[in-house]
C-alpha cells in the first residue's frame, strides 16, 4: 500500500509540480485590458448557474477589461483534470477545492501566496477557524469560501424511547459514548453512529479532543504520536462500544452515507452531519422529519464544532495573479457569500455575513420552522468552529493508513495496541515524504465552552 501511495505522490509531483512552478516567472498582469481569467468551481452546475454568472458579471463590471471564463468540474474529476491541465500548461487562474485535497496540492507548488494581492485584510474578512486552514507556513495560499459546520440531527421520538431528551443527550462525543450502551440495551436501536473505519472521522475527532496524533520531532519536523497511552484510551472507548454492539456494523464498514440512511430508517437517534441534510430527510422520511431537532454539532474536549471548508486558490500558472486574487476575494466577500447562502444550504466563511438577518431566519422565503432553526443553529456555532483538517499534504495518506488498520481492530481482526504501533510505523514512513511539515499545520485552538442549545425549545 505504501508503495502505491509513493508512486502516486511521484506522479503528482511530476505532473503538477514542474508545470505549475513554471508559472512563477509570469507577470502579474495588473492592467485589466485583455485579461481573461479561468475560474474552476466544484459541482455547482446546473443548480447555481444564475448565482455564479451573476457574481461574475458584477466582478467584470467592477474590473473593466477583465473577463472570467467559468468552468464547473465534477467533484470526483477535479484532481485528474487539474493535473492534466497543469501538465499542459493550462491550469486555471482560480480553482475551488475541498479542504482535504488543498494541502496536497500546496506541497506540489500548485498555489501561490496571494496575501499581498488581496484588496483587504483576510484576518478581518474571514472566520478564524476557516482561514487557518488556508495559511501554511505563514503564507496565505487560499481564501475560504462556503462552509458546512457539523450539526447534530436528533430524532426526539427515538431518543425518548431510550430515556433521553434534547436536554439530557450529551453535547460531547465522550458523553455520547457513555450513553450509547444503555440506549441500545433499552431500544435495540443506536444512540449515534459515526464513520470509524471507512471515511473515518476519528482523526478529526482526535484533534477536536485536543489530543496530538502528531508531535514535533527533534529535527523540527513532525513525527507520529499514535501509539501514546492517551490515544489508546480514547480510541479504546470506541472499540469497546463497537464490539459490545453499541454502534452499528456500518460504523466500521461504511462511510458517511450510512448516517442519513440509518437516521431516515429510524435506526439511529442522532447523527453528526451538515444541517443541509435536514431538507433531504424532510423529502424522504417526513415522519422522522416531524420528530427531528437540529442541535449544535457534537464536540470534543476543546468545545469546538468541526468546520469543513471549501477554498478558492490562485495557481502558480496564472498569468494574472493580481486579478485572480481579486476574483477570489470578490467571490468570498460578505455580500457574495450571503447571497450564495440564500440559494444553497450552506454557510458563509465571511464574518460580516453572520450579521445579516437571514441567519436569524428573517427576511426569508423559507417558512418551515425546522429549516429556519437549522440555519440559526449552524450560524450560532460558526464563530468558534474550527476546520480540524491538518494542513498537511500527507493528511489524506495518514487518514487512509489509519482507516485500514482501525477497521481491522473494530472487526476483531487484531487488537488495538499492536494496531496503533503499526499505524505509528506507517505514519513515520508517510511523514518522511514531507520533511518540511511542522506543528503549525496542526489545528490546536484554545478550549471554549460547548455551543449553547438555546434553540431546542422552538425547533421541535
Amino acid at each position: 500500500m505504501s508503495g502505491v501511495r509513493g508512486d502516486r505522490r511521484d506522479f503528482l509531483r511530476a505532473c503538477v509540480g514542474a508545470a505549475l512552478l513554471a508559472g512563477c516567472e509570469r507577470g502579474t498582469g495588473r492592467d485589466g485590458a485583455g485579461v481573461t481569467l479561468s475560474f474552476w468551481t466544484l459541482a455547482l452546475r446546473p443548480m447555481f448557474d444564475g448565482y455564479i454568472k451573476g457574481q461574475i458579471a458584477l466582478f467584470e463590471a467592477a474590473n473593466p477589461g477583465v473577463k472570467v471564463d467559468w468552468v464547473d468540474v465534477p467533484y470526483d474529476a477535479l484532481e485528474r483534470k487539474l493535473i492534466a491541465a497543469a501538465a499542459a500548461g493550462r491550469a486555471p487562474d482560480v480553482v475551488n477545492m475541498a479542504d482535504l485535497n488543498f494541502a496536497r496540492f500546496v506541497s506540489l507548488g500548485a498555489f501561490r501566496e496571494i496575501g499581498p494581492d488581496l484588496p483587504g485584510d483576510p484576518q478581518k474578512q474571514y472566520l478564524p477557524g476557516a482561514l487557518s486552514l488556508c495559511v501554511i507556513r505563514g503564507q496565505t495560499l487560499a481564501v475560504p469560501w462556503y462552509v458546512n459546520p457539523q450539526a447534530l440531527l436528533v430524532n426526539t421520538g427515538l431518543l425518548a424511547k431510550g430515556g433521553l431528551t434534547v436536554e439530557t443527550v450529551s453535547p460531547t462525543w465522550s458523553g455520547l459514548v457513555e450513553q450509547a450502551r444503555e440506549f441500545h440495551f433499552r431500544t435495540g436501536a443506536y444512540l449515534f453512529s459515526q464513520p470509524l473505519g471507512e471515511e473515518s472521522q476519528l482523526p478529526i475527532m482526535i484533534l477536536g479532543e485536543g489530543l496530538d496524533p502528531l508531535r514535533a520531532s527533534a529535527s523540527g519536523g513532525l513525527e507520529a504520536n499514535m501509539a501514546s497511552p492517551e490515544m489508546e484510551r480514547y480510541l479504546g472507548r470506541f472499540v469497546s462500544l463497537y464490539r459490545d454492539g453499541g454502534l452499528p456494523r456500518e460504523a466500521a464498514t461504511k462511510g458517511h452515507a450510512h448516517l442519513t440512511e440509518m437516521f431516515q430508517d429510524g435506526r439511529v437517534a442522532a447523527i453528526s452531519t451538515g444541517p443541509n441534510f435536514l431538507k433531504r430527510i424532510k423529502d424522504v422520511a417526513p415522519g422522522v422529519f416531524k420528530d427531528t431537532v437540529v442541535l449544535p454539532g457534537a464536540v470534543g474536549a476543546l468545545g469546538r464544532v468541526h468546520l469543513p471548508v471549501m477554498i478558492l486558490a490562485v495557481t502558480t500558472q496564472s498569468k494574472h495573479p493580481a486579478h485572480a486574487a481579486k476574483l477570489a476575494w470578490a467571490m468570498t466577500g460578505p455580500e457574495a457569500q450571503t447571497e450564495f447562502c440564500k440559494h444553497a444550504a450552506i454557510m458563509p466563511s465571511s464574518t460580516a455575513s453572520l450579521n445579516d438577518p437571514f441567519f436569524e431566519g428573517k427576511g426569508d422565503s423559507e417558512t418551515d420552522p425546522k429549516l429556519l432553526s437549522a440555519r440559526r443553529v449552524a450560524a450560532q456555532t460558526l464563530r468558534e468552529a474550527v476546520a480540524f483538517t491538518a494542513s498537511l499534504e500527507t493528511w489524506p495518506d495518514l487518514r487512509r493508513a489509519f482507516e485500514d488498520e482501525f477497521k481491522r481492530v473494530l472487526l476483531g481482526e487484531r487488537d488495538l495496541r499492536p494496531a496503533l504501533v503499526e499505524i505509528d510505523r506507517l505514519w513515520r514512513g508517510i511523514l518522511a515524504a514531507a520533511p518540511r511539515a511542522t506543528m503549525d499545520a496542526i489545528p490546536r485552538p484554545s478550549v471554549v465552552a460547548p455551543p449553547a442549545r438555546r434553540f431546542e425549545a422552538t425547533s421541535a
